[in-house]
């Protein structure tokens, strides 16, 4: 179960078609997956920030479904990064 909603989702990527919700509903999953693995928890309620972070990579990803590039995706991996930072636990 994702902390993200599948609506809010499509609300975002501006989709109103149901044949896309199992592979939007994976990009969610590897979103907050991804967030979580870098140390971001991921719990209710979701600041603005994360939830922000995870629709802009479920955007990127479903809009640039190649697995290469021509150039890397520096824009957003700094937004994302941006936003996750405040939130991330630190460890030393």
């Amino acid at each position: 179960m994702t902390e993200v909603s599948l609506a809010e989702a499509k609300a975002h990527l501006r989709i109103s078609f149901a044949a896309d919700d199992d592979y939007v509903t994976s990009l969610l999953e590897a979103a907050e997956g991804y967030v979580s693995e870098i140390g971001v928890a991921i719990a209710a309620p979701v600041p603005a920030p994360i939830r922000h972070a995870v629709l802009l990579l479920i955007s990127h990803w479903y809009n640039a479904r190649e697995a290469a590039a021509t150039e890397p995706p520096r824009a957003i991996a700094f937004g994302v990064d941006a936003l996750l930072q405040p939130f991330r636990e630190q460890t030393l």
